[in-house]
Parts: structure tokens; C-alpha cells; sequence
């Protein structure tokens, strides 16, 4: 994750907080712990995030990570991913068994130290067992099984699942740390620990988000849009629309086919809407795609200019069609051959010039060599997924004006 609501008003607060926190001598971690925070080896991180309510209402809540001064809370700051009293109860039943067996190690004894692993290994998994998190559809998830150590435990993470559990609006946040000059260095949500349940707790997994736009990796199978009907109502746009109810209705600027994965661009503002959607409109929009394709394609590239048109008594299928269809146009570039279950196929990137509805597919069946896992134009064996990705995409930003570019690799 590149970052998530980190805007300029939230690190303003940041900075506040650290303000406070390094603005008096006396200052102490937990608050009139007597701990200082300029004596902690380990500084800890932590986050600031803004949130609207339910009313409408503005809150600002922090949070650090892990334990300080032995505890996982402090006043001011928001509980931790489980029950407290829980989480004292699990960390003590064998908590004296285990310091008695280490004290007894430290004088010599021997054949002691396999007991000791076990009711350590007991006590850690009955904490485990005690994290709730809860997630955009009002559910709730677990750790997730082999989690690292400390998963759960980032301060970002805390106020995203306190915010969830609230149901508030997220409209900022903040991870830093305070190095010894004062200064804060940012960062996002870690990919090797909050990067395991942020998809599940937000429903998407989100590249980069800024309060203006934010950048998804959709997985196949998904729906961009809601379709017709309660039972395909879920989609990318419902909950992202779920997530920020004040987004508008239509917070997608562009489609993915729901077979095809990759990158989406929703919007958080009208204003920002109207400026992604134009782009694409306008085809100044650059985006790459990445697939497999049936069979060996000999040529380094090419350019497939072939008109499409909707198949009506075969819908929501498209044709070729040389008098009728409107022009569609992709580049491609073959990136390598290789060999799956002992059939040849080609990787290649695909430069979409138009974006006709399941232009790639429809092109890649016409020159004889269809998207491996294709339903519609190919052949797809059970379970099997479409191996088409959108992996680049480029455009100007909406609020800055420049040029931004996110990538995603090929998950196949």
C-alpha cells in the first residue's frame, strides 16, 4: 500500500500531536506513567486519523502500536483490536509457571526449556484467538492463520478498526514516528502485516487513497458497478461507496470486465469524477494490461486494428465487424513464451488505443490465440480465472496536475 488518506490536513494534525507530546519536559508515555517517551529504545509508531460521524460530526483519534510501559493502552489513545480484561486474563494463566521455569533455566537447571516453549506457544495462541477486527459489512475476521508476530498491533490498523466498529467516515490518516530531532517520518500501512487484513477489513484492496482519488487493485471476479438486481448489487463502487458514504453515487471513473483484475481509479469529490472521467474520454488515459495467451506468438509486436459491435442474440458477447462496428484499436508487445501443464502460451502487455468492452478478449480470439481462462471468446477449465490483468495506469491527477502513474504485478 502506497498510502491511504494521508492528507495534508492529517499530517497537520500529525505534527500537532507530536507538538504536544515533545512541547514539555515533563512529558511522560502512557500520560503520568513516569515512563519518558525520549527514553523509549524501541520509539513506537503512531497515527493520527479524522473521522466524520454517523451525525455528521468531526473527531480526531490516535493510536500507537504494540505496548508501551507493558501496556497496549493509554488514556487519550483508542483500545487495541481486543478485549482488555481478555487480554490480561490470557496473559496471565501461565504467566507464573513460565517466569518460575525461566528463573530455575537462568540457575542451571536443564530439561526445562520444552515446557516452557509449550506454555509460552499456549498463551500467545489463546491471545490470538482474543483479536476481533471489524470490517466494512459489519462482519468481523480473525488473524489470520501464521500471521506474523505483531500483526494486529499497528496504530494505523487500530484506528481503521476502530473507525469500522463505530461505522465514522475515514477522512484522514497519518502513521509516523518521532525521530530524535523532532521531526516525524511517515509511513503507510505495512504490507507484511496490515497488508494481510486491510483487504478484508475495507473489502478492497486499495493502492493509494488521498481524499480526492483512490487507486484499487480489483480481484477477478469482482463487479466494477453494481449490476441489475440485490444479488448484484455487490461490487468495487458499492463498497467503496459503502466505506465513504459522502463519495458520489457514481465514484467509478472507468470499468474493469469483472473476470479481468487490475487497477481502478474511483473518486472521492464530484470534482475530482468529473476530471478522471474526461481524461478517459478524452483517451489521454495511458494503461497497460497484462495476460496469457493460448499458443505461441512468434512476432515481438504488433497492432491489432479491428472494428467491434455488440452481439445482440449473443449478449453481453461482442463481434468483429468490418461494416458496423466501431474502430477498436490495441498494440501489444510479447514479453515471453512460456509453459503450463505442458501447453505453450504467450505473455504479452497490451496497449489498449480504444476502450471498446472486452476489447482485449475480443482481439486476442480474432488473431487466433484467445486469453487463457477466457469463458466467452475461450476455453476456462474449473476454477480456472481469465489471465487478463490491468497492471499501469497513468493520468493526471485532479487536484495537482501532475502526471501520477500506479502500478500492480500480474498475480498469475
Amino acid at each position: 500500500m502506497i498510502a491511504f488518506l494521508e492528507t495534508e490536513a492529517v499530517r497537520n494534525e500529525a505534527m500537532k500531536m507530536a507538538c504536544q507530546m515533545l512541547s514539555s519536559d515533563s512529558y511522560s508515555f502512557p500520560p503520568s506513567s513516569g515512563c519518558r517517551l525520549s527514553s523509549i529504545s524501541k520509539r513506537p509508531t503512531f497515527a493520527v486519523m479524522t473521522v466524520r460521524t454517523a451525525g455528521g460530526g468531526e473527531r480526531i483519534l490516535r493510536a500507537f502500536s504494540g505496548l508501551i510501559n507493558g501496556s497496549p493502552t493509554a488514556p487519550g489513545y483508542v483500545n487495541p483490536c481486543f478485549s482488555k480484561n481478555e487480554y490480561a486474563r490470557a496473559s496471565a494463566m501461565n504467566d507464573k509457571r513460565i517466569h518460575e521455569l525461566t528463573e530455575r533455566i537462568a540457575d542451571g537447571a536443564t530439561g526445562l526449556e520444552e515446557e516452557r516453549k509449550a506454555l509460552t506457544e499456549a498463551s500467545l495462541a489463546r491471545i490470538r484467538g482474543l483479536y476481533s477486527f471489524s470490517c466494512w459489512d459489519k462482519s468481523a475476521a480473525g488473524l489470520p492463520e501464521k500471521a506474523p508476530t505483531g500483526t494486529g498491533d499497528c496504530a494505523g490498523l487500530r484506528l481503521i478498526n476502530t473507525a469500522l466498529r463505530n461505522g465514522w467516515e475515514m477522512t484522514g490518516l497519518a502513521e509516523f514516528t518521532l525521530n530524535d530531532d523532532g521531526s516525524l517520518s511517515f509511513h503507510a500501512p505495512c504490507e507484511e502485516r496490515c497488508g494481510l487484513l486491510l483487504p478484508r477489513m475495507l473489502g478492497l484492496r486499495f493502492l493509494y487513497a488521498d481524499g480526492a482519488i483512490a487507486v484499487i487493485d480489483k480481484e477477478a471476479g469482482m463487479l466494477s458497478v453494481p449490476g441489475r438486481g440485490e444479488e448484484k448489487r455487490d461490487s468495487a463502487a458499492y463498497r467503496f461507496h459503502s466505506l465513504f458514504p459522502s463519495s458520489p453515487e457514481v465514484c467509478h471513473t472507468h470499468r474493469l470486465d469483472m473476470d479481468t483484475s487490475g487497477l481502478l481509479v474511483m473518486a472521492f469529490t464530484k470534482e475530482a469524477h468529473r476530471a478522471v472521467s474526461m481524461q478517459f474520454e478524452a483517451k489521454t488515459v495511458q494503461k497497460e494490461y497484462e495476460a496469457l495467451l493460448e499458443g505461441v506468438i512468434t512476432d515481438d509486436e504488433g497492432t491489432i486494428d479491428a472494428p467491434m459491435r455488440l452481439d445482440v442474440e449473443n449478449r453481453p458477447c461482442q463481434v468483429i465487424d468490418w461494416e458496423r462496428g466501431k474502430r477498436a484499436v490495441t498494440r501489444w508487445k510479447r514479453i515471453r513464451i512460456e509453459i503450463i501443464d505442458g501447453r505453450k502460451y504467450t505473455r504479452v502487455r497490451f496497449f489498449p488505443e480504444t476502450g471498446r468492452t472486452h476489447q482485449l478478449r475480443v482481439h486476442s480470439k480474432f488473431i487466433g490465440h484467445p486469453i487463457k481462462g477466457d469463458r466467452l471468446y475461450g476455453t476456462r477449465k474449473e476454477g480456472e480465472r481469465l489471465m487478463l490483468h490491468a497492471s499501469s495506469i497513468s493520468f493526471i491527477h485532479p487536484v495537482s496536475g501532475s502526471r501520477v502513474s500506479f502500478s500492480s504485478a500480474a498475480p498469475f
